[in-house]
């Protein structure tokens, strides 16, 4: 393999990768143009009826010294975004400092409904898309070269662009390939495979051309998408691996795991009896963000710094798919976004990250069933290279939404006199069958492929979710074991059947584990260990014993019976080692509140042992109150051995767009 879009001894990190999205799609670019922040959301004073505002916001850096630049503004009525026509201008100069300046019109509305603007810009530079050389190049026997043609924001553009590949030997060329794209027949990326068999053994230069035809609009982005060239060659007993993240999903609601129910037939047949199941996995944190960022870095939140859904993950810390995809093996991630957004960190590293960003979640149309959906057609499109797959769902996440024809699943007597959160349970344990079924039809699916017999496939969570059993409902301020114990289940090439291993692991341990299963060195940093030698049986489950694991939550507010939010301090921490764990909770006043559990013996944590023996876990309680100071040293380290790097001392805050506002406020995090 060798991918154009590259730079020579660029090390794993991609951040600085040029990158374009097309229809929620987002994948690496020889050449694109950049968006840049122009206005964080802007609230607008009130105003009743239709109005004309002129901005005038200062160009970010990255645009100080264009000549044209392209805005693109959103306009927030209450909390519905509607886009608006892009502005193509030239800058202009006040006191030295461009600006874009710009009118937007405002639709009508009421004059106590809040109003907001939003805009990003991009640089018009036509040159530096027109034409993009590889340098010398070596092609093998059997080569074939694969890339993805596309027009960015085509939607506004809608001028035909002719993609062509040359391959050339000095100034003699022949040409490989050529297309009319015209967006008017659809936006969307295309796939596209040139054999270069007639080439083997030969050193040419390829040029990726890209003419415009009309040139009847004000600009346009033509894009060439992960051009990359690749050769045969045995795959011997090399593995693929697909990550599931089911999100909410708590490991006691489902069947593998002793739940009565029976909630994921499939999960118990093809995983728990065909594959290992880890009985006790504690979640990193108990929300969707800083828990995924751990799985994606080998690190604790504390350490790693994505805190919360609004921090980024840092750019000097190579992420999974990032460390992944140096090695050669091609990545894809399609996800529901939400929290796991492009601007946050997540897509890094990921050749293909496609985001399906339907906020009706009330609805299960455009949730697991399209994004399943969606990874059977890239298996399908990659099945003859290695792979790492990730995949995320909010399927399961309130508000709790299951198909109808779920509607009778689980019957229990007097429906219409049960309390909320049995109805809630209820619901979400049959959309925990939903995404069983559509699990199902995956694997099927990764059978007919042929992928099956050299495929991992694990199955996990971020994070759990609360039905009253300690005064509270869904997830955030508490670290009871309903929010942190998940689930961790895998099959596939070298996974043991019906092996169930009891001793507790951490989502920092998913990274180097799934670079053990491909044969890929650890960094030294990590703060996870690899279970692959305990699943094949080389290390005894002993070796993961006694570990501190750490929890945590930024979040302040948890919810009771009726959703009614309490305001709680923060941070709180967590520390398990074998089956004793302690929280930390703020007491409000400078001090701090412990519990005591045997998860063992109480697993639903209802003896809370520090005031029969207030000194009973003074090794716990050592290790939780050190926890920040550790990991912020621990981060120092991280951050000294890759200063080298872009380091982002701390993760920076990032804005929402409006999609992603709008599906976070399906999803119940924004009023």
């Amino acid at each position: 393999m060798r991918r154009f879009v590259d730079a020579a001894g660029s090390g794993p990190l991609t951040v600085e990768l040029p990158v374009a999205t097309i229809l929620d799609d987002t994948r690496f670019a020889l050449a694109a143009p950049r968006q840049e922040l122009l206005i964080w959301p802007k609230p607008l004073p009130p105003h009743e009826g239709r109005r004309v505002v002129q901005l005038r916001p200062p160009l970010p850096k990255a645009l100080v010294d264009a000549s044209r630049v392209l805005v693109l503004t959103s306009v927030k009525i209450g909390n519905d975004w509607s886009e608006r026509p892009p502005h193509v201008l030239a800058p202009e100069r006040v006191g030295g400092t461009p600006s874009a300046v710009f009118d937007v019109a405002v639709p009508a509305a009421p004059a106590e409904t809040p109003v907001a603007i939003t805009a990003y810009a991009y640089r018009i530079d036509p040159e530096a898309l027109a034409l993009r050389r590889t340098g010398p190049v070596e092609i093998p026997a059997g080569a074939s070269l694969e890339f993805a043609i596309g027009l960015l924001l085509a939607r506004w553009g809608r001028d035909p662009v002719e993609f062509s590949i040359e391959a050339c030997a000095g100034e003699r060329c022949e040409r490989l390939f050529e297309e009319r794209f015209d967006p008017t027949e659809g936006e969307a990326w295309r796939d596209r495979r040139v054999d270069l068999g007639a080439l083997a053994g030969e050193t040419r230069e390829l040029r990726f051309r890209a003419e415009r035809l009309a040139e009847g609009s004000p600009f346009s982005f033509p894009i060439w998408a992960n051009p990359t060239l690749y050769a045969p060659e045995p795959r011997g007993d090399r593995r693929n691996v697909v990550l599931l993240s089911v999100d909410t999903l708590r490991a006691d609601h489902l069947s593998a795991y002793g739940y009565a129910r029976d909630t994921s037939p499939f999960l118990a047949e093809s995983f728990a009896r065909g594959g290992a199941v880890f009985e006790q996995l504690v979640s990193a944190a108990t929300i969707t963000t800083p828990s995924h960022a751990s799985i994606f870095t080998g690190l604790q939140p504390a350490s790693h710094g994505t805190t919360d859904g609004m921090k980024a993950i840092a750019a000097n810390i190579p992420t999974l798919p990032e460390w992944i995809r140096a090695a050669g093996i091609d990545t894809a991630g399609v996800t529901e976004d939400g929290w796991l957004g492009i601007r946050a960190g997540f897509g890094r590293g990921f050749d293909v990250y496609e985001e399906n960003k339907s906020p009706n979640i009330m609805s299960p149309v455009g949730q697991v069933d399209v994004t399943f959906a969606k990874a059977a057609e890239w298996l399908a499109r990659n099945r003859d290279k290695r792979l790492f797959l990730f995949l995320h769902t909010f399927q399961v996440h309130s508000p709790y939404a299951p198909p109808e024809r779920y509607r009778d699943l689980f019957p229990v007597p007097d429906p219409d006199t049960r309390a909320s959160h049995e109805r809630w349970r209820d619901d979400y344990d049959r959309e925990i069958r939903y995404v069983d079924d559509e699990l199902r039809g995956l694997l099927a699916r990764l059978d007919e492929l042929g992928l099956a017999g050299h495929t991992v496939f694990i199955v996990t969570a971020d994070h759990g979710e609360a039905f009253l059993e300690h005064g509270f409902v869904e997830h955030g301020a508490r670290l009871n074991e309903e929010v942190v114990r998940v689930p961790l289940l895998l099959r596939g090439p070298g996974i043991p059947v019906g092996r169930r291993i009891s001793a507790p692991v951490a989502h920092v341990d998913l990274l180097p584990t799934i670079l053990e299963l491909f044969g890929i060195a650890r960094p030294p940093w990590l703060e996870g260990r690899s279970l692959a030698g305990v699943l094949e049986g080389r290390e005894p489950e002993s070796a993961l014993a006694d570990r501190a694991l750490f929890s945590e939550t930024r979040t302040k507010l948890a919810l009771t019976a009726e959703r009614r939010p309490v305001d709680f301090p923060v941070p709180a921490f967590m520390v398990r080692v074998g089956s004793r764990k302690l929280a930390r909770y703020p007491d409000g006043a400078g001090g701090f509140h412990y519990e005591l559990y045997d998860v063992a013996s109480d697993p639903g944590e209802r003896r809370d042992l520090l005031p029969e023996d207030p000194g009973a876990a003074t090794d716990l309680r050592a290790l939780l109150d050190g926890y920040e100071a550790a990991s912020a040293a621990h981060r120092a380290r991280i951050d000294a051995a890759t200063r080298d790097t872009a380091a982002v001392p701390t993760a920076p805050s990032v804005p929402l767009d409006p999609q992603q506002e709008q599906k976070l406020r399906a999803l119940g995090y924004l009023e």
